[in-house]
């Protein structure tokens, strides 16, 4: 819906001498960028701090006061159904920098801001240590709220990996509607969503806030499911670094041999072709083609003919059946049954 929220919050500061429109027109940044201080405003008008919260505070009071008879009521009335119905949505309350993108657009925000707080039973929460800054119609909801991410924080640990809404749902057995769990998690700072929009996981994961080579690199083959030649990794990675924050260290262009580097020295990456590697996650070990075939044969209680052994390391490996061929020639490793299968030489 349009609004003209700035027509509307004019019409209100009409009422208030220009000393307090002055005030709250700096404490909201309606001409400028930044909202200011109110260290920074009593300077200037040679007030305390403290006169400045109360001028700000008595001005919004005599709006909400004479709030009948203003001539820009009704849209005033529309505004505010539209705000509560979009809070309802959320189950009655969201975060504050994703419910001013849906109010409107950024021009309108601090005019946004000012008209909610005219709102009966519209109230805001100021950041903490676990919650982000947030609008509520029941501050009950933020009890509700933290109440459930403390038990998502829990399944995720033992689950160690991200999840989707619906399966964060299913554990924690959830009954309401699923954009009040989405809200619910949105205020939480120890939660976020994944980098493809998908799932949610725990802040510091990679999946969710990649900030290493290391951290890259595993976000793309766990997005990607599949083993990827390593200038395939460096090509995603330079894609992934333009959605993340263009200021940050770690995004800088890396080059495909850096990309190469942490794969051979990490362990967490196993190269099982030439230049592709895969996560020791999926079930990949390091070591030669030999030793591929040396821990197959130690898993199974029965020789492997030469079909079966192929098959088995073409699944870890990424190599030529004759590579396999050859390594099973090697006959101070391996030997064969009467039937032609193979096992581990006994020593």
């Amino acid at each position: 819906m349009k609004f003209d929220y700035k027509k509307v919050t004019e019409d209100f500061l009409n009422i208030l001498s220009e000393r307090s429109r002055k005030i709250i027109s700096r404490r909201f940044a309606f001409s400028k960028k930044r909202i200011e201080t109110l260290e920074k405003i009593g300077s200037d008008y040679k007030i305390t701090r403290e006169r400045v919260r109360q001028i700000e505070s008595d001005g919004i009071k005599k709006i909400k006061k004479n709030i009948n008879g203003f001539k820009t009521k009704k849209d005033f009335d529309q505004i505010s159904a539209f705000f509560i119905a979009e809070l309802e949505k959320s189950g009655g309350l969201k975060r504050e920098d994703l419910f001013l993108d849906i109010l409107g657009k950024e021009e309108d925000k601090n005019y946004i801001i000012f008209l909610l707080h005219l709102i009966p039973h519209c109230e805001r929460f100021k950041e903490d240590s676990s919650a982000h800054s947030l609008w509520t119609l029941d501050k009950d909801n933020i009890l509700k709220a933290k109440e459930i991410n403390q038990n998502i924080v829990k399944v995720l640990k033992e689950e160690k990996t991200p999840l989707s809404l619906k399966k964060i749902a299913e554990a924690i057995n959830f009954e309401g509607d699923i954009e009040a769990l989405r809200a619910a998690i949105e205020i939480s700072k120890k939660i976020d969503i994944t980098i493809d929009k998908k799932k949610f996981g725990l802040i510091n994961w990679p999946e969710v806030n990649p900030k290493t080579v290391r951290d890259k690199i595993y976000f793309i083959l766990k997005h990607n499911k599949k083993p990827l030649h390593y200038k395939d990794i460096s090509k995603n990675i330079d894609s992934l670094n333009t959605e993340l924050v263009a200021t940050s260290v770690s995004n800088k262009k890396l080059h495909p041999q850096t990309i190469h580097n942490e794969l051979i020295r990490n362990n967490n990456f196993v190269l099982i072709g030439r230049g592709i590697y895969a996560l020791k996650e999926w079930g990949y070990n390091g070591g030669q083609v030999k030793d591929v075939i040396i821990e197959i044969l130690k898993n199974k209680t029965t020789p492997l003919t030469k079909e079966e052994v192929i098959s088995l390391v073409s699944e870890k490996r990424i190599v030529r059946e004759s590579t396999i061929l050859l390594n099973l020639q090697n006959k101070k490793m391996f030997s064969r049954d009467d039937l032609g299968r193979y096992k581990i030489r006994e020593s």
